[in-house]
This record gives C-alpha cells, sequence and structure tokens, in this order.
C-alpha cells in the first residue's frame, strides 16, 4: 500500500476555493491532466488528454467540512485499490490550505512507487493550475 500528499496553500477564502474543488462533476476545468469530465450520481467519468477514459466513485462529499473522497473504479491506471480525499482548509482571515491526499495499492512496489510520482505530479499541477485561475 503506498500513500502520498500535497498540501498547497490559496491567498483566497476557502469558501472560494471550496467553491471549485467542491463541484466533483467539473474537475477538468482545474486538473490539466483531464481533458473533459462528467457526473452522474456520485460516479464521475473522465477523459485524460490522451484520450483514456476512467471511471471514480464519490464515496463521500461534506460541504459543510469542504472535503470529499472518492474511490478509482477503472480506467488505465494498473490499481488494485485508491481513495483519494481532498478537504479545504481555512488558516487565516481570506488564506486556506488545501490538502490531497491518496492511499492506493498496485501489484508490485515497483508499480506503486511508479504511480506516486505520477500522482503526485498530477495533484501538483492541478493545485498549481486551480491557484493560478483564482489569482489571477
Amino acid at each position: 500500500m503506498a500513500a502520498i500528499e500535497v498540501i498547497r496553500e490559496f491567498p483566497v477564502d476557502a469558501d472560494t476555493v471550496w467553491g471549485r474543488i467542491g463541484d466533483t462533476a467539473n474537475v477538468a476545468d482545474w486538473i490539466p491532466a483531464i481533458g473533459s469530465s462528467r457526473q452522474d450520481g456520485d460516479l464521475r467519468q473522465v477523459v485524460f488528454v490522451d484520450g483514456e477514459p476512467a471511471r471514480e466513485r464519490i464515496v463521500a462529499h461534506d460541504d459543510a467540512a469542504r472535503t470529499y473522497t472518492y474511490s478509482y473504479v477503472d480506467g488505465p491506471l494498473p490499481l488494485e485499490h485508491y481513495e483519494s480525499t481532498v478537504t479545504v482548509t481555512a488558516t487565516s482571515a481570506g488564506a486556506s490550505s488545501v490538502t490531497w491526499s491518496a492511499e492506493f495499492g498496485a501489484a508490485s512496489a515497483e508499480v506503486e512507487e511508479s504511480l506516486a510520482a505520477s500522482i503526485t505530479e498530477i495533484y501538483s499541477g492541478a493545485l498549481d493550475e486551480l491557484l493560478g485561475q483564482l489569482t489571477a
């Protein structure tokens, strides 16, 4: 089992950040690795920019706590298990922090290590993109 966590500070209030992150259907708007996204009930369907589709299930969503958790159903990544949580926290007047973490398993430690690097890069790039959008 592998685990990763990416934390990014935002000079923007938590409600504004959550307004984007908490909209689980439209992640393609701020995650550069995703070309399109849509959601039917708790099942989110994404298409990565390379054309590969994936499905994720929103397993928990709490607007009051500004957090949601999703799991990987199927797609191009060789995952045996994957669950990820995104949380937005108010840190001070007008500022916030986003914590995006995941726990996952794959067929081998080598595959997990490679996926950890790739997923960390995706999370970091997405949070950088969102930061740029919200502070432009």
